[in-house]
């Protein structure tokens, strides 16, 4: 994935530059309606980056609910622990720091994910930055246990357009990744959609969902 000190930097100034993620908030909603979230769930939000996902999430699990908030920027995850903190919700909600592009750090996933047993995963905007991508949804759908929900939303173009190259500099990814791929390999009732918020780009936002057997 993109080194830790890049999104470092970028953090204080990741919201501001997703216009208050004005792009994603349909197919972030559509993701999130994919969960089947219920009040008492526990969910990991994998990429939670700022903590954008984090108020809707609580919001879904209630009180009685919990959150596994996991990112691999330091930086980042401090500025999702003030929205928790601003938004009051900082009681429902863990903070794990891990590097996904090692092996150590999958292992501290796996580690959180097999102790507290969630049963839905939500993978926001993270996969195309990995090159590890497959090998590291794959030990997280592994470790979850059987009826585990998964929703993923990524970007995805399949040319490398300029509005590819863009998006794939500023994010230090690769949006040509198919990364639904493992959940359509192995999921129950697997669904995909296709949004089109960067159409002048010429990128799509993908969500894709599913029930692990």
């Amino acid at each position: 994935m993109a080194e830790s000190p890049w999104y470092d930097k970028f953090a204080p100034l990741y919201d501001v530059g997703t216009l208050g993620d004005f792009f994603y908030r349909k197919p972030r909603e559509a993701a999130i309606d994919q969960l089947d979230l219920e009040a008492g769930c526990h969910i990991v939000d994998v990429f939670c980056g700022t903590g954008v996902d984090l108020p809707t999430l609580v919001r879904q699990v209630e009180r009685e609910g919990a959150v596994l908030a996991i990112d691999g920027s330091k930086e980042m995850l401090e500025q999702a622990r003030n929205r928790a903190a601003k938004h009051n919700i900082d009681r429902n909600v863990e903070f794990l720091q891990a590097d996904f592009s090692k092996t150590s750090g999958i292992g501290i996933v796996e580690r959180a994910i097999t102790e507290k047993q969630p049963r839905h995963v939500f993978f926001s905007l993270g996969l195309t930055c990995l090159e590890n991508w497959w090998e590291f949804c794959s030990r997280i759908f592994d470790a979850s246990p059987s009826g585990t929900r998964f929703a993923i939303m990524d970007v995805y173009s399949d040319r490398l357009t300029l509005g590819a190259r863009f998006i794939n500099w500023i994010g230090a990814a690769d949006c040509r990744r198919t990364v639904w791929g493992v959940l359509e390999e192995r999921c129950e009732s697997f669904s995909w959609q296709e949004f089109r918020p960067f159409k002048i780009l010429g990128v799509s936002v993908v969500v894709a969902s599913g029930t692990k057997p």
